[in-house]
């Protein structure tokens, strides 16, 4: 059966929207301690396997995953697990999304943006571009963000100059009168402990009107790492929120902590988004989900989406300070 085919999704109202992660690929060039990326060939620290295969989206995936996105998302992220930018045709991906239905987000750990990626997030018209740093001294940095980074150009960076080069990559998207709005990322965990005000210090004079620090309580994506110093039960909250995630084959999952893709739903080159998000399978798994549960990995998950030690931080912190 062609994409063409395939059964498609009813376009939904507002109120029943979902909120798709789009994984153009699950690999990773950093091996960040509280990310399971960093145990990917071996036991994660908090119990819950993290053994999926890795690969790249395919254009036929992607096409048919556009299509779907258009009738039942109302915000797509581009990014569920690994660097999105390590797809070879991220550029063309982001742009093929510009005329879109939905809100538009991406993540990236900045460390293979390159000049062409920062003019396709001003062109493609995200909506919000969300940059993970984790730190702003090199110490901190390279304990808790290992891994290859390379300059504007393309260019690998040496070891000495890694934190370097990304700041030059944030400071260079800041200054541009038509960035696009922009989320600072900082995970609070034990590898960066020490970091919050110098952090803040550093960034919120650079940022503009529509851009902000979010200091995000670090999470243990369903069990699977384990940050004992910093870590703080919370509810499960997936259904609510209305998560749908799409792996880089078309599979999805309604948890967007399941990084191993666990609580399959289907295909979407197999059925509709809505038909999987509401069919048989879903529906016993509404029933079976939530931290503790008996089922993987939820059955090692304590802290859900734990939002409630988050904190979010703009220039009118810094001008209410001085």
């Amino acid at each position: 059966m062609s994409a063409r085919e395939l059964p498609v999704s009813s376009v939904l109202p507002p109120g029943e929207r979902l909120r798709l992660s789009l994984e153009l690929t699950n690999v990773c060039n950093f091996t960040c301690p509280f990310c399971p990326q960093a145990y990917k060939h071996g036991a994660q620290p908090g119990g819950s396997p993290y053994d999926r295969r890795q690969g790249m989206m395919s254009d036929e995936v992607f096409a048919r995953a556009l299509a779907e996105a258009e009738r039942v998302a109302d915000t797509v992220e581009l990014g569920f697990f690994g660097e999105q930018t390590l797809h070879p045709a991220y550029v063309e991906r982001l742009l093929a999304m510009r005329e879109r239905s939905f809100k538009l987000e991406l993540n990236t750990n900045l460390s293979f943006v390159t000049h062409a990626m920062l003019d396709a997030w001003v062109d493609a018209r995200v909506d919000l571009v969300r940059l993970s740093l984790d730190a702003v001294t090199p110490e901190v940095f390279d304990r808790a963000r290992p891994g290859q980074v390379r300059d504007l150009d393309g260019n690998v960076v040496p070891q000495e100059r890694r934190l370097a080069a990304l700041h030059e990559k944030v400071e260079r998207w800041l200054a541009r009168p038509d960035h696009r709005p922009t989320r600072l990322v900082f995970v609070k965990s034990s590898w960066n402990l020490g970091e919050h005000d110098l952090f803040l210090e550093h960034w919120l004079p650079r940022l503009g009107p529509d851009d902000y620090v979010l200091m995000k309580q670090v999470l243990t994506y369903g069990g699977k790492t384990a940050d004992d110093e910093v870590h703080a039960v919370g509810n499960c909250n997936v259904w609510e929120q209305r998560f749908v995630v799409m792996d880089w084959q078309g599979h999805l999952s309604p948890c967007n902590l399941d990084t191993n893709m666990d609580l399959k739903l289907g295909s979407v080159m197999d059925d509709s988004i809505e038909a999987l998000y509401h069919g048989a399978r879903a529906d016993r798994l509404r029933g079976l989900t939530g931290c503790g549960g008996a089922i993987t990995p939820c059955a090692t998950c304590t802290d859900g989406n734990n939002w409630s030690e988050n904190e979010v931080w703009s220039r009118e912190h810094l001008t209410a300070a001085r």
